[in-house]
């Protein structure tokens, strides 16, 4: 049945099938029944349906806070799969077309559903805007890097979160920049994305038990240090951390690692957290993360 006044929902031929809003309100009021098998299937249903039946599901989640449970249980799991198939749309790109920033608010979405992407975009184009002041057009790279570590980390304020390393908040890009502390890898990405908004030859580096960030242009090359202030290390520094860390030291380790390897560390770093906390459900939802963009990093992270 196709009607002017409904909800959209696929109906696996590219195709959007109406459903009418009446439909949907009379799937929500079955989730009261005492069958738990009636249940299941009803959820399912609305999860089929996904986004266009969230505003009645909020709806009923406090007109009938008897199904609270019920509902949020059923709101949880369309909005982890749509973050799964946008995942999975952003997966699908080669490398070289992969977008770290919507990847990484993917990755904070999943544990903040109504995030404000949009409001976080802004605060990165303002960051980028102003440090734009700094440099103007004639400035070295040297001079460039030592401008943007100065607004970043001494009048932003970004650091290394040394007290909770392992906080779970560590690895969310809004909570990284409303916060201003994270780890090495989202702090570097907060970096990078700044630095993409200026065009800057700035790469992410996944050395083993630490990330940086590598600045390379013809005249001038460096790594930088985001987790400790926007340290300048050259490559010896790095092979000597390798060395001294136990990893040995391997030219592979210093390479610039694609988008899609930037977000399997993210994840990963999540994983190990989780598990630590034996919780299972997000555990299992960040493994078929993993899954989806197709690769396991290295066993270290952060």
């Amino acid at each position: 049945m196709f009607v002017r006044r409904g909800k959209g929902v696929p109906t696996g031929d590219g195709l959007t099938m109406l459903v009418p809003e009446s439909q949907i309100r009379a799937l929500i009021r079955l989730l009261s029944d005492e069958d738990e098998r009636i249940v299941r299937t009803i959820s399912g249903k609305l999860i089929t349906i996904g986004p266009p039946a969230v505003p009645l599901l909020q709806e009923a989640e406090i007109e009938q806070p008897e199904m609270a449970d019920r509902i949020a249980s059923v709101l949880e799991e369309i909005h982890w799969t749509k973050i799964e198939d946008e995942l999975v749309e952003l997966s699908e790109l080669p490398d070289h077309a992969m977008n770290l920033e919507s990847g990484a608010f993917l990755i904070a979405r999943h544990a903040y559903p109504a995030l404000d992407v949009t409001y976080y975009r802004e605060k990165l184009d303002t960051m980028a805007q102003e440090v734009r002041a700094r440099i103007g057009s004639r400035t070295s790279g040297e001079e460039t890097v030592n401008a943007l570590n100065r607004y970043i980390f001494a009048e932003q304020g970004f650091k290394g979160n040394t007290k909770n390393y392992y906080e779970a908040e560590n690895s969310f890009l809004n909570c990284v920049m409303d916060r201003r502390v994270g780890i090495p890898i989202s702090l570097s990405v907060v970096y990078l994305l700044i630095g993409q908004r200026l065009e800057l030859p700035l790469f992410g580096i996944g050395m083993p038990g630490h990330f940086l960030v590598k600045y390379e242009s013809d005249r001038y090359k460096v790594f930088i240090d985001c987790f400790n202030g926007g340290a300048l290390l050259t490559e010896k520094n790095c092979a000597r951390f390798l060395t001294e860390a136990g990893y040995g030291f391997d030219d592979k380790y210093l390479q610039p690692i694609p988008v899609r390897a930037i977000l399997s560390r993210m994840v990963k770093n999540l994983l190990a957290i989780y598990s630590k906390t034996d919780d299972h459900a997000k555990t299992s939802r960040l493994t078929k993360f993993m899954a989806i963009l197709g690769g396991e990093p290295r066993e270290d992270g952060l």
